[in-house]
């Protein structure tokens, strides 16, 4: 059986329109159908939602995305518009 874990708590909403509340760290069968329904509020990573007694170590912690470009990568830059009546 292949399982994701809950990146964050919230609402996810069933196939049928309901809501249902998801907790941090929860383990949900992959093909489940609110897991389907909501799959950018799930991950196989089981470091999501992980409790421990101290400091954490780097491996125990959920990864984070990068926030700067690495060397030689290009990300797209969104610029506000002007207000033209200004």
């Amino acid at each position: 059986m292949d399982v994701v874990y809950a990146k964050y708590a919230g609402m996810a909403i069933t196939p049928d329109g309901g809501h249902m509340a998801v907790a941090i760290g929860q383990h949900w069968q992959a093909d489940d159908p609110v897991v389907k329904a909501n799959p950018q509020m799930f991950s196989t990573d089981p470091r999501h939602g992980l409790c421990g007694y101290g400091t954490p170590t780097p491996e125990m912690l959920p990864p984070v995305e990068e926030a700067t470009a690495a060397p030689g990568e290009k990300r797209p830059v969104g610029r506000p518009r002007k207000n033209p009546d200004a």
